[in-house]
C-alpha cells in the first residue's frame, strides 16, 4: 500500500512543481473482456470443469474487465531544443468474474531532451500483487492449492539517438524485482535485461515500423533460503522480437491503425530430474495485437485494440506441455481524456 500512496502523491505534487509550465494530466476508463483469465490449457479446462478448487473463488474461465487511470506530466526547465520533464501514472484494474484479480500498477519517468529524437530517461515502475491462478506447491505438497500471485519493481534507463532521416534508434538497460507472494517465495526472480530498438518512418511519414530485441537473464536465489525442502532452480535465459507497426496519416475517419507482433523464447536452467516441471523445459510464447484510435475532439480519444496469444511448450514430460501451453484473446476499449491546469 505504501507503494500505491507514494506513486498517486507523486503525480499529484507533480503539478505544484517549480517551472512556469503548465501540469498535462489524462484520465483514461478501460473497458475489456478476457476469455481465458486462468490461462488454462485445454486439459485444464476439462478438469476444472469438475473440480472448482481450480478456479481459485472465480465464477467463469472468462472475465470483464474495467481499468481506472491517470497520469500526469510536468516540465521542469526547457531552453530551445532541450527539456527537462517528469511524468507519472497509476492504474487500477478489477476483473469482474475473478476475485482474485484484482491490482493496480504505477511508475514515474525522468526524462532530459536535448532534441528530436535525443534524449535519455530513467523509468520506475511497479506492478502490485497481480494473480495467476491457483497452483499446487509442489515443494511441500502434491495436492493442496494456493493462490499464486507476485510484485514486480522495475528500473530501466534508455538512451535515444537520431540516426538519420526518419530512423532514431533507443538503448535500455533495466533491472526488475520479480518476488512472489507467499507460499510461492522459492519462485522470486533477479532479472537484468537490455534492449534496442530501431524505428523508421515510412511512406512519406504516414506511419512508423520498429524492430525491437530484449534479451534477459533470470536469476533465482531460492537455493539460499534456509528453510527450503528442495533445491530448485528457476532461473531462465529470454530473448523477445517486438514489431509493431503505426499508420497514423492518411486514413479516412481513424487516427491511428496499429498491429504488433511479438514472441518470446524461454529457457530453463533447471537440469534436475525431480524438477520435471522445469528441467529442459522452454516455451514459445506470441502475441498478435490489431488495434484502431480515433481522436473525438482535441481532448477525447477512443482506442479499440485486440489480442490473440499463444504459448507452445516444449518439455520432455507430455504433462508439462498440456499443463504450461495456453491460447488467450482479449478485447479492449479505452477512452481517454486529456488536461491541462495552468496556474500561472
Amino acid at each position: 500500500m505504501s507503494y500505491q500512496k507514494n506513486i498517486i502523491f507523486s503525480i499529484l505534487i507533480l503539478s505544484c512543481l517549480p517551472g512556469k509550465t503548465p501540469f498535462e494530466y489524462t484520465i483514461g476508463i478501460t473497458g475489456g473482456y478476457d476469455n481465458n483469465v486462468l490461462r488454462f490449457s485445454d486439459e485444464e479446462f476439462n478438469e476444472a470443469a469438475s473440480d472448482n478448487e481450480l478456479m481459485g473463488g472465480a465464477s467463469t474461465f472468462d472475465s470483464f474487465v474495467t481499468k481506472l487511470g491517470i497520469s500526469g506530466k510536468k516540465s521542469l526547465w526547457n531552453s530551445g531544443k532541450k527539456d527537462l520533464f517528469i511524468n507519472g501514472f497509476f492504474t487500477h484494474a478489477d476483473y469482474r468474474n475473478n476475485p482474485e484479480r484484482k491490482y493496480w500498477s504505477g511508475g514515474l519517468d525522468a526524462n532530459f531532451k536535448w532534441g528530436s529524437y535525443r534524449n535519455i530517461k530513467y523509468s520506475l515502475r511497479h506492478l502490485d500483487s497481480f494473480y495467476l491462478r491457483h497452483y499446487v506447491d509442489r515443494d511441500v505438497s502434491i495436492e493442496s492449492l494456493a493462490p499464486c500471485a507476485f510484485t514486480d519493481r522495475k528500473q530501466t534507463i534508455s538512451l535515444t539517438q537520431k540516426n538519420g532521416r526518419n530512423i532514431w534508434t533507443t538503448f535500455s538497460a533495466g533491472y526488475l524485482q520479480r518476488y512472489y507472494d507467499k507460499p510461492f517465495t522459492e519462485f522470486d526472480l533477479d532479472i537484468n535485461f537490455g534492449r534496442w530498438k530501431i524505428n523508421k518512418k515510412f511512406f512519406k511519414k504516414i506511419g512508423t515500423v520498429s524492430v525491437q530485441y530484449e534479451f534477459a537473464r533470470a536469476v533465482n536465489h531460492s537455493l539460499a533460503l534456509p528453510d527450503r525442502p528442495s533445491s530448485f532452480d528457476r532461473s531462465y535465459d529470454s530473448g523477445e522480437w517486438y514489431i509493431p507497426v503505426k499508420i497514423q496519416k492518411r486514413i479516412p475517419f481513424l487516427t491511428e491503425i496499429g498491429f504488433s507482433w511479438r514472441e518470446e523464447f524461454r529457457v530453463y536452467e533447471a537440469e534436475a530430474a525431480d524438477d520435471p516441471l522445469h528441467a529442459g523445459r522452454s516455451h514459445l510464447d506470441t502475441k498478435y495485437d490489431l488495434w484502431v484510435k480515433k481522436n473525438l475532439s482535441e481532448s477525447v480519444s477512443i482506442l479499440f485494440n485486440s489480442r490473440f496469444r499463444i504459448r507452445d511448450t516444449d518439455s520432455a514430460y507430455v504433462w508439462v506441455k498440456d499443463l504450461k501451453s495456453f491460447k488467450q484473446i482479449q478485447f479492449w476499449c479505452k477512452i481517454e481524456w486529456d488536461l491541462i491546469y495552468d496556474r500561472y
